[in-house]
């Protein structure tokens, strides 16, 4: 295992240097590298998690004020701003579709060969968030804050198209994208934290029955995400157009012309099958299918923890939202799962996640049938130790899919010939939007069909055994199923290294079919088709 590594390491090495020997000296200036072997630093993995920054101080701010914000002082019924967050999740994942496959192919484009396919994108960001400020500000007539907030959903799956490939893009060590994923999600978790904590301090100042007080920390928020986002611009770095396969775009060999009709009829069946060749590749298959697991299980589990402690647990709603505020115990533990990550792979790690989740669950099952058995203050350790448990379990769970992803389009690339880590990213985002919703619907029906109201004090036995039957049931079986699904999942820190050396012999000039047979086994266990045959 060691020799094949150490050999990994040294023909990337020498594959890298000879790129950086005959690169154009304009491909090693910002926002291009061509040496992609050099260590990752803290302040590197830092410019790099400032632009989660963006995606989760903003997303908790909308989350948490801004259906309030509308309903107090814009004139919005609460099914009104229920119906536009919902139909942006058709748009978010639609426009996901469009940037994913248009940012890996910008390369073809002036304006990605000059600013970088990913790095243009996250340039555009910045200006295109200031817009979102007239979300927050009231009086506006309706169509403004549906067409502000339509442009918001794009612009963050803009962002996201661009960003989430670029551990990938940064550095090709399988310990550096998992430092900058681990300080990418520290960093979005803190931040997330922090806005809301100052939130509550700028709403006690100004009052919450004043639209100043939102619009104050609306706008502090964006012009701070704004320069996250610039920062993260600047302090990160793309492959050059060559590394990623797109060599005679290089030397010109590319000319643009207008496109008719018929064209981009065309256009837009092959961007069809860009997304439909993602699904080919058997490591992303098992990736998404864990991905969707994992997260629509969690939304699941948010929309229904709320009620089941004031209904199930006949505890209060601040206490609700007490349990659910521990969850931020995962963002200190977040550098161990990283470390974790490094040393032990993400197989181990996700069935340790799993089988944490079930033991979780089990201990927050037992809470409620021991409730009224117990004493009070036994029964409340019992239920906040199990509740924090399972929040350590759910965070490790929910860490893996992100520190995994940056792996995927280096299997790919011995597929496809180029690293199309925003058409992965794209079609990750469409499905991920679709399952939410899916998931938002079914757990509304399955309510309902149990006779569930939240408007009252209390619920019949059916409606709170059936609010606790959807949270376990749901949760319990998607972790199952994934961890049926993770026994199959090969990629780690060794096989990614096998990958990576054979994209590198490749580019080099060599064939696939001279390759040994114990490395043709892994490659396509991992990509799921044949190989050098």
């Amino acid at each position: 295992m060691n020799t094949t590594n150490t050999d990994s390491r040294r023909s990337h090495n020498q594959v890298n240097a000879t790129a950086a020997d005959s690169a154009p000296a304009r491909w090693n200036r910002h926002p291009y590298r061509a040496d992609r072997s050099a260590p990752i630093s803290l302040l590197d993995a830092i410019g790099y998690g400032l632009g989660d920054a963006y995606s989760g101080g903003s997303g908790g701010l909308v989350g948490t004020y801004l259906v309030l914000f509308w309903t107090r002082f814009c004139g919005m019924s609460i099914a009104t701003a229920q119906s536009v967050l919902g139909l942006s999740a058709v748009i978010s994942g639609i426009s996901s579709l469009v940037f994913g496959v248009l940012d890996d192919n910008l390369f073809r484009f002036g304006v990605g060969r000059r600013f970088g396919r990913r790095h243009f994108f996250i340039l555009l960001t910045a200006p295109l968030l200031l817009v979102g400020m007239l979300m927050w500000v009231p009086g506006l007539p309706f169509v403004v804050y549906f067409l502000v907030y339509l442009l918001w959903v794009a612009v963050g799956q803009l962002f996201a198209s661009a960003y989430n490939t670029l551990p990938g893009e940064m550095t090709s060590s399988f310990d550096g994208r998992t430092k900058l994923s681990t300080v990418r999600l520290l960093i979005s978790g803190a931040s997330g934290t922090v806005i809301l904590w100052s939130g509550s301090l700028v709403l006690s100042v100004f009052g919450e029955h004043r639209p100043a007080g939102y619009m104050v920390l609306a706008f502090g928020v964006t012009l701070f995400c704004v320069l996250a986002v610039l920062i993260c611009w600047r302090t990160t770095w793309e492959m050059t157009p060559a590394d990623a396969g797109f060599d005679r775009y290089m030397h010109g060999g590319f000319r643009a012309s207008r496109l008719g009709l018929r064209d981009w009829g065309r256009r837009m069946a092959r961007m069809a099958g860009e997304y439909a060749s993602t699904l080919k590749i058997a490591s992303f298959r098992r990736h998404l299918a864990i991905y969707l697991l994992i997260l629509t299980a969690s939304d699941v589990f948010g929309q229904t923890f709320l009620f089941f402690v004031i209904y199930d647990w006949h505890k209060s709603a601040a206490f609700a939202s007490l349990l659910l505020s521990t969850g931020i115990i995962s963002v200190p533990l977040t550098p161990l799962f990283g470390v974790a990550m490094t040393k032990f792979g993400p197989k181990r790690l996700y069935k340790l996640s799993f089988a944490g989740c079930l033991v979780g669950l089990a201990w927050i099952f037992a809470a409620w049938r021991l409730l009224g058995v117990l004493p009070d203050a036994w029964w409340m350790v019992i239920a906040v130790t199990g509740v924090l448990f399972f929040f350590c379990a759910k965070g490790l769970a929910g860490y893996l899919p992100w520190a995994v992803f940056p792996f995927i389009a280096d299997v790919d690339q011995l597929v496809s010939g180029r690293y199309r880590g925003s058409t992965f990213s794209g079609f990750q985002g469409f499905f991920r939007q679709c399952t939410a919703g899916l998931a938002s619907v079914c757990v509304g029906a399955v309510l309902g069909l149990v006779g569930f109201d939240s408007s009252l004090r209390s619920q019949s036995p059916l409606a709170c055994n059936g609010l606790a039957a959807l949270m376990f049931g749901w949760y319990g079986i998607s972790i199952i199923i994934a961890w049926i699904i993770v026994r199959r999942f090969t990629l780690d820190k060794r096989t990614d290294a096998i990958a990576l050396a054979e994209v590198d012999r490749i580019q080099s000039g060599g064939a696939p079919s001279d390759i040994s047979p114990a490395i043709r086994s892994i490659v396509e266990d991992l990509t799921g088709q044949p190989y050098g045959r």
